[in-house]
């Protein structure tokens, strides 16, 4: 469709959860149908750059579009069960190249040798991947979140583990009505064309600001390519709803929608893989505290001793005080005969309480946490 410029419905999209959510199942499933489509070309799992732009130039599509001219044009889908097979770590030519194929403008490289020079007219790429949110977080540094790479992805994330029958028959054949639908879809071609509705649908979302905008930190950037989704998103749901190539008020509707359910839940990727060191360990005591109280809590000492095993020496006291101050654990009392506290998981209410009850007043900051 044509904007200022103009836009393909090319998506790059990650799949975001912890293991046994289903991510690699769903891939595995699109590969599946897409093995199925004739001159589909799927990436080899792990590359360097000059690998992908050699599987790229292999990649080509020819269309005859009689009477017009026929249309010959460089497609290829990335689909990795795991994001960190596909990238090993972060590769900035590897980045900055995805970043680049997302518009498939003329690309040409000319650096491997003199006599290597690779010209594509109009390479194109769609990414489906998966990743953990802490692989994410270790694959992505904190500056890679101001690129323009990772403002070009969408990612689903969930945390729902589906539950089934495991012994259930299921059946194992590709729907014959979506490869029906699939090889229709794949073989058009065209420009889309926006109703009036359509048009002053999104006046009005840009307008108002383009509601509900993303408000996490690293989505800063995601957010300024919004509306590009949007269309994407839009031309998605006009081919899922007919051949037609006109965008209409329902598939504005559908695309944000889409769009709303999957930026609801981004910035729970960053705060799960963010779930490592002084967090996980927190966890394991919090759990330690839990399955060791019998009643009258768990005495410091024996908490203290657990967590120099998790965090180093001079982190203890700390990780011990966060925990305490954040209500993951809480002091119930002090024990006259050795004078020292014990503790419960936070959540939990203490009744008959014995010995010395101490205050639920928060005691003063110590200078360690102002620091």
């Amino acid at each position: 469709m044509t904007t200022s410029s103009p836009v393909y419905p090319n998506l790059y999209v990650f799949l975001i959860g912890h293991p046994g959510t289903g991510k690699t199942r769903t891939i595995r499933a699109a590969r599946g149908y897409l093995r199925e489509l004739p001159e589909s070309h799927i990436a080899p799992v792990s590359m360097t750059f000059a690998s992908l732009v050699d599987a790229l130039v292999e990649s080509k599509r020819f269309m005859p579009r009689l009477p017009d001219p026929p249309m010959e044009y460089n497609s290829m889908v990335i689909a990795a069960d795991e994001l960190g097979t596909f990238i090993h770590k972060y590769d900035k030519e590897m980045v900055d190249g995805l970043s680049a194929f997302y518009d498939p403008d003329p690309y040409g490289q000319n650096r491997r040798g003199k006599d290597i020079k690779i010209k594509i007219k109009s390479p194109q790429i769609n990414i489906l991947c998966g990743s953990t949110p802490s692989n994410l977080m270790e694959l992505m540094p904190e500056g890679a979140w101001g690129q323009g790479f990772t403002s070009r992805v969408i990612m689903v994330f969930s945390d729902e583990r589906p539950i089934g029958d495991d012994f259930a028959a299921i059946t194992r054949e590709l729907s014959k009505d979506l490869l029906h639908d699939l090889n229709i879809i794949n073989s058009l071609s065209g420009e889309f064309k926006v109703t009036e509705d359509y048009r002053n649908l999104v006046n009005i979302w840009r307008s108002q600001g383009e509601p509900p905008a993303p408000t996490h930190p690293k989505l800063l950037h995601y957010s300024t390519r919004r509306r590009v989704h949007l269309y994407k998103l839009s031309m998605v749901s006009a081919l899922d709803r007919s051949n037609s190539l006109v965008l209409v008020r329902d598939d504005f509707n559908r695309a944000m929608n889409w769009l709303v359910a999957a930026e609801r839940f981004m910035p729970d990727i960053f705060k799960a893989g963010a779930a490592g060191g002084d967090s996980a360990a927190m966890d394991e005591i919090a759990h330690f505290v839990e399955i060791n109280d019998r009643g009258q809590g768990v005495s410091e000492h024996r908490i203290v001793n657990f967590a120099r095993e998790r965090v180093p020496a001079h982190s203890v006291m700390r990780v011990v005080e966060i925990m305490e101050r954040s209500g993951m654990i809480r002091a119930a009392f002090l024990q006259k005969s050795t004078g020292l506290r014990m503790f419960k998981v936070g959540q939990h209410r203490v009744d008959g309480v014995e010995e010395h009850t101490l205050p639920h007043e928060p005691s003063p900051r110590p200078d360690s946490l102002l620091d």
